[in-house]
């Protein structure tokens, strides 16, 4: 279960965070990622529903029983675990503060394996400076609605689709953005927000959403995901069930407020069973 967890956090990594809110019409993107390997056929690792509604964004990962409501106009993540009853709120104020500190804790480490001048402890360095302040070539195919970002450590290949209701590109890349920085707070093993956001910055510079994107690194350990992306322009009367009953769990007394830093000791003892 915890892999699938470190792997769904890679993919969730899509603002600029100025500029005002665009609101669009309700509508859900149904995610499936696929871990791709050699010599066997690709294995489902993660299934989620992404519902935008009402200004918000109700994130839900299959079987983990827990919902993350994002609410930009509140500037916060409320991430509730139903099995547990618990949830905790984050503002976007303290994410940035916890990236700004896992961001100098790894300057720290480059700088140590830099000082020990051998020839893997440069190469551990080199790649975390990427990590943490990317670059790619950019390539986009505009008749096949097709981007690729591409580097020596890691290469994005991406299909798109140019949505009827435009603002609906921003509240995704929006939304997705602050998935990516919160992912990267709970799940620090995983890949560091910034290469997704160097993805999602060329999708907003084309007004597009993506439907499959497909990630390759060649870090410490190879890896090959796909993510398919299915958008649905409508919410349904499930949809609108499941807002009802997070909005309800959110607002029962019985379900206990954490703060940020016991979450993440309680989901650091479970990911150790």
């Amino acid at each position: 279960m915890w892999r699938s967890i470190l792997i769904t956090g890679m993919f969730v990594v899509v603002c600029g965070t100025g500029g005002g809110l665009c609101f669009a019409q309700e509508f859900r993107i149904r995610t499936t990622i696929y871990q791709h390997q050699q010599e066997a056929d690709p294995m489902i690792v993660s299934r989620s529903v992404s519902i935008f509604h009402a200004e918000k964004v109700y994130d839900h990962v299959d079987g983990l029983g827990e919902v993350t409501i994002f609410d930009p106009i509140q500037k916060k993540l409320i991430l509730l675990n139903e099995s547990r009853m618990i949830k905790t709120v984050i503002n976007f104020d303290e994410i940035k503060h916890l990236l700004n500190v896992a961001r100098h804790q790894t300057q720290e480490y480059i700088h140590d394996q830099i000082k020990r001048e051998e020839t893997k402890g440069k190469a551990i360095a080199g790649r975390l400076k990427f990590q943490l302040d990317p670059t790619f070539e950019t390539q986009f195919d505009s008749k096949k609605n097709q981007l690729m970002l591409e580097s020596k450590l890691i290469n994005y290949r991406v299909q798109c689709v140019a949505p009827d209701q435009q603002a609906s590109v921003e509240n995704y890349l929006r939304f997705a953005d602050w998935m990516a920085r919160l992912n990267y707070v709970l799940h620090p093993y995983t890949l560091p927000p910034a290469s997704r956001i160097a993805l999602n910055e060329e999708l907003r510079t084309r007004n597009l959403i993506p439907i499959e994107v497909d990630l390759q690194t060649h870090l410490d350990e190879k890896l090959h995901l796909r993510a398919e992306h299915k958008i649905h322009w409508k919410l349904d009367h499930k949809d609108r069930g499941l807002i009802h009953h997070w909005e309800t769990l959110r607002k029962n007394k019985e379900v206990n407020p954490i703060t940020i830093q016991e979450y993440l000791r309680n989901q650091f003892a479970t990911l150790r069973k």
